[in-house]
């Protein structure tokens, strides 16, 4: 009877391991279909992911067997953590198109509402996928006793490790693959990821993370500074250069698209500003401007804008590199009294840092807006550019300032500004409504701005330039289309550059990297190397 009940208890346990490699296996399968490999509708195609998955499973969970009976309760610790992380990839993969990478774990300062936010607006329905396996496997466990045998622990270990290798060996084999190229990590996280498995992904994260220090040797330095010099011509083109050391105030403008401005909805222009000010002269305008952003996001744009630089494709540049030195806008603009004005607190983004290695004179962050954003209802472009236009005139001219906004942040959820004929439409879903309501209050805070810009005399003066960090939600998604039915005007945002002796819109693809030696071109700064 005893020896009946201790094969009936070993049974159990054995299932109970099988489940927990089932789940774990399950939720690497759903994190590489929905970041890399197409959704769930490519589940029956995707056979050597699901082997790989399999062996990465059997693999991490194969401690268990050598663990005594009162230890085996640590086997929920992967699952609990496996989980949080793959709620936390799909979600961030939506925003950033691809696997978060390991450095960015560490950026806790970045956590606040905001993101807390965003983050919500970015589940989805189907991620119950990943939840509900682990929470049926408390359920079973709780009320079943698997788990709890004292059983042999070699014999189950070294199966394990053999079945493991076995599912690899199918995963792996694969016609036509560079394995090469395939373990090197030459391409994407969410690509590796997909391709290898967590084990292999998460090993060659943790060792680039605490190994590889990214920074330029000597010998490299050397490298760069040879190829400057022999191979890369000073730029000299000053056609477009205004002259007489101009003001100028550059808007990043977070998730501005180019498909509003000029929208109608129900009669009504969505940015009457941005419209009247395209339609004048001396405006320079780039409506297919190709976003470069990597991990850091709006943190790459303002890196970008200010450096001429390309971020780093893994990692956060401005925080893992935010002391510099570097090439700056602010630094080309000699003798420029630069402000920088921000909506958010200076630790975001490493932005108090930032500000300096830039080569600004002054950040003004969430805590100097605060009577502006009472003034304003807590409204972020409101306060910001309120609080820039009295700013004005205590900047000694000529001056460089530069705003970053915030309103037009996700999530777009209802309430989050004023109500307007956009938010009662019934020709939107929820999502544009929201969004484009966004971009209506945004648009009428840069027009109140430029008004105090003419109002104080200092229009005729100031280059205005106007670019976005990134996209956010592409038209296809407006219109009803799917991401299937992806068209060119989807995506794209503007450069807008206005007080300028020029009229030119410019309707080639150009990168957000074009945007710095613009603005070097138009402020008559070329003879600063960049």
């Amino acid at each position: 009877m005893v020896e009946k009940t201790s094969r009936h208890i070993e049974r159990y346990g054995t299932a109970f391991f099988i489940i927990c490699v089932a789940v774990v296996a399950w939720q690497c399968f759903v994190v590489a279909l929905d970041t890399h490999l197409g959704g769930m509708g490519q589940m029956f195609r995707q056979w050597h992911v699901v082997a790989v998955s399999v062996a990465n499973a059997l693999l991490l969970l194969s401690p268990y067997w050598l663990l005594p009976r009162r230890w085996r309760w640590l086997v929920w610790i992967p699952l609990i953590l496996l989980t949080v992380w793959s709620l936390a990839q799909v979600c961030y993969c939506r925003a950033y198109d691809d696997l978060m990478p390991w450095q960015s774990l560490t950026l806790t300062e970045n956590v606040n509402r905001t993101l807390m936010g965003s983050t919500i607006a970015l589940l989805r329905w189907q991620d119950l996928l990943i939840v509900l396996p682990l929470l049926m496997l408390v359920a079973l466990h709780l009320f079943g006793g698997y788990g709890t045998q004292e059983s042999s622990r070699m014999k189950p270990f070294l199966t394990t490790i053999a079945a493991a290798s076995l599912m690899a060996l199918v995963g792996y084999i694969v016609p036509g693959q560079n394995y090469e190229k395939r373990f090197l990590h030459n391409f994407s996280n969410r690509e590796y990821f997909a391709q290898n498995g967590l084990i292999p992904y998460g090993v060659f994260s943790l060792y680039d993370a605490v190994f590889n220090s990214h920074e330029v040797t000597d010998d490299e330095h050397a490298d760069i500074m040879r190829f400057l010099e022999e191979e890369c011509q000073q730029y000299t083109d000053n056609r477009f250069s205004a002259g007489n050391r101009p003001n100028l105030v550059l808007i990043i403008v977070e998730s501005l698209h180019t498909w509003p401005i000029g929208m109608v909805v129900d009669g009504r222009e969505v940015t009457p500003v941005l419209n009247r000010l395209l339609a004048g002269d001396s405006v320079i305008y780039a409506p297919h401007v190709l976003f470069q952003t990597s991990h850091g996001h709006s943190s790459d744009a303002h890196f970008m804008y200010n450096t001429g630089l390309l971020p780093l494709r893994d990692g956060v540049v401005a925080v893992h590199h935010g002391d510099g030195p570097y090439p700056s806008l602010a630094r080309a603009l000699s003798g420029y009294d630069c402000r920088e004005v921000i909506c958010t607190p200076g630790v975001n983004w490493n932005q108090n840092v930032t500000a300096h290695t830039y080569g600004f004179d002054m950040l003004y962050t969430r805590d100097d807006l605060t009577d502006a954003l009472n003034q304003h209802g807590n409204i972020d472009d409101a306060a910001l550019t309120d609080f820039a236009a009295h700013l004005l005139p205590s900047l000694r001219q000529p001056f460089f300032l530069e705003m970053v906004t915030m309103t037009m942040h996700a999530p777009y959820n209802g309430g989050k500004v004023r109500s307007s004929w956009i938010t009662h439409s019934d020709t939107l879903n929820a999502e544009a409504r929201n969004y484009l309501n966004c971009v209506n209050v945004t648009d009428s805070c840069l027009g109140a701005f430029i008004n105090d810009l003419h109002r104080q005399g200092l229009a005729e003066n100031t280059i205005l330039a106007i670019v976005s960090d990134h996209t956010q939600i592409y038209y296809n998604r407006i219109v009803g289309r799917s991401d299937y039915e992806f068209e060119p005007d989807d995506w794209g945002i503007p450069m807008i550059i206005a007080g300028v002796d020029t009229t030119l819109r410019y309707d080639a693809v150009i990168g957000q990297i074009d945007v710095y030696p613009t603005l070097l071109d138009v402020m008559g700064a070329n003879a600063y190397p960049w």
